[in-house]
């Protein structure tokens, strides 16, 4: 793709972008939301035409008119949000609109038998063919959707985020079959914020900002913090804000908590958090991180152990409890627990705050100027980028949808808040907005506990670092002590004995 121009009504989307893939490559495309990376894959896609600029396929120019054009040349787009059809199986959805057969009938068994030899091709051999794609769990359904393109006689696989939704475990596995295609000859593009991913598995990348290519490089010969400052533009050491509020701890706590348990999953876990302090809490996947903060908002069941408030004992079984006592969480899964999509960004704002915007305790009518104005204030504060406060939040980048409910719970003015991987799924960019944002937060004196499986973002943020292992708060680790090294061994239940062993 050869210096590639969009416009839209009133933006120009792409700049003059470039981006060339060789054959047999797993080749990153890297850069912030709205860095362009979106418009030039759909542009390569079909969906979109470019107003300048050319494309070359195998050293042939094309122009591909519409999503099938480019399917017809081995152009195969994965989004983030599948295409599968839940109510089809498997081989339904792999050969949907193209079922081998005759005019007369479709032949099922041709169907079924080609697509179990292209999961077989990859190594996929515990997915039913004949099975209804609604019964699979999210990870198999990605690697459905990958089969699928296979199903085309490939040349190019873009992938937008496809490991967002996956563990570990299902990441390697499906790093795996992306390198048995790699293997054939094809390209494949592969869209992701998550940089790790980038630095062990691809070998070149192109970064975009503000859509104009900045540089392709040889990932081989290059770090995490040199693609951070490609991306957004400045140091990677000015990146965390970490330590920047440091001073404005208080000698009282503003919450304490002793004894807690959550079941199984977190036992006789105590701890203090201070006004203006962030704690960062981290562990192995199900150590019981999640659980801790999700019990101190209300949400957990069989939850035992005291809670304080300013030094009162507080009785927290719902949300209700938690926010009458000054506490909010924002969980891991702000789409479907923390936002109203459809509803607009000033009323996910003030929904929890709407009785303050009453025209009267007697006239159940609302104030909408005073609760725009209100929304308004926050949005700046937060930085939200939108067009106007009544876009819907579904319209929104994922970092701008964390600080939606940031600004939601600001408004109703709560001084301890509980973060659940908040720069989860989000760019660099937003990442570093977020921590911006936690720094002034706890400047302001707001008590802040953020929970992360990102040892780099729990490293760069914390005053202090809790770490559970196996349900337990197992280590405590002030500022100088946090560094790599102690953190993955209190990760791994590593404990050095009087020798140091």
């Amino acid at each position: 793709m050869k210096d590639i121009t969009k416009r839209f009504p009133g933006v120009l989307a792409l700049d003059h972008a470039s981006l060339s893939v060789q054959g047999g490559e797993i080749h990153s495309l890297i850069g912030q939301n709205g860095a362009g990376k979106s418009t030039m894959m759909k542009i390569l896609s079909g969906l979109y035409g470019a107003d300048e600029g050319r494309i070359t396929l195998d050293g042939r120019d094309v122009s591909f008119r519409h999503p099938r054009e480019a399917l017809q040349k081995g152009v195969v787009t994965v989004y983030q949000e599948l295409s599968l059809l839940p109510n089809l199986t498997v081989a339904e959805n792999m050969f949907l609109g193209r079922e081998p057969g005759n005019i007369i009938a479709l032949d099922g068994r041709a169907q079924r038998r080609r697509s179990r030899e292209i999961l077989d091709q990859i190594g996929i051999e515990d997915i039913d063919v004949d099975e209804r794609v609604s019964g699979l769990p999210l990870a198999q359904r990605q690697l459905v959707e990958v089969a699928k393109a296979l199903s085309h006689d490939l040349k190019v696989l873009v992938l937008d985020e496809p490991t967002a939704p996956l563990n570990s475990e299902d990441t390697e596995h499906l790093f795996q079959i992306l390198h048995r295609i790699r293997k054939t000859g094809a390209s494949i593009i592969f869209i992701t914020h998550r940089l790790r991913e980038v630095l062990q598995h691809c070998a070149r990348g192109t970064i975009l900002r503000n859509g104009k290519t900045v540089t392709t490089v040889d990932v081989a010969r290059t770090t995490e913090d040199e693609l951070i400052e490609a991306m957004i533009g400045q140091k990677a050491n000015a990146f965390y804000h970490a330590g920047s509020h440091r001073g404005a701890v208080s000698i009282d706590p503003a919450l304490q908590v002793r004894s807690l348990s959550v079941g199984a999953r977190v036992q006789d876990v105590s701890f203090d958090l201070y006004p203006g302090e962030i704690v960062g809490v981290t562990g192995l996947l199900g150590a019981g991180q999640n659980e801790l903060l999700r019990s101190l908002f209300g949400i957990q069941e069989g939850v035992n152990g005291t809670v304080l408030r300013q030094g009162r004992e507080m009785r927290i079984r719902s949300p209700r409890d938690a926010i009458d006592a000054g506490i909010c969480l924002l969980t891991e899964n702000r789409k479907e627990e923390g936002l109203i999509l459809e509803m607009s960004v000033k009323e996910n704002i003030t929904l929890p705050s709407l009785p303050a915007f009453r025209r009267s305790r007697l006239w159940p009518l609302l104030n909408n100027r005073k609760e725009r104005a209100a929304a308004l204030d926050l949005i700046r504060k937060v930085g939200i980028t939108l067009r106007t406060p009544n876009s819907r939040t579904r319209t929104l980048s994922g970092g701008n949808q964390q600080k939606t409910i940031v600004a939601r719970w600001l408004l109703s003015n709560l001084d301890v808040l509980l973060f659940i991987e908040p720069t989860r799924g989000i760019d660099v960019g937003a990442k570093a907005e977020i921590y911006r944002m936690l720094s002034s937060l706890a400047t302001e004196g707001k008590a802040i506990m953020v929970v992360s499986t990102d040892h780099n973002e729990i490293l760069g943020i914390s005053d202090r670092v809790f770490v559970m292992y196996k349900g337990r708060l197992s280590k405590v680790l002030s500022r100088a002590e946090a560094g790599a090294e102690s953190l993955l061994a209190a990760i791994q239940g590593w404990h050095k004995d009087a020798q140091g062993r």
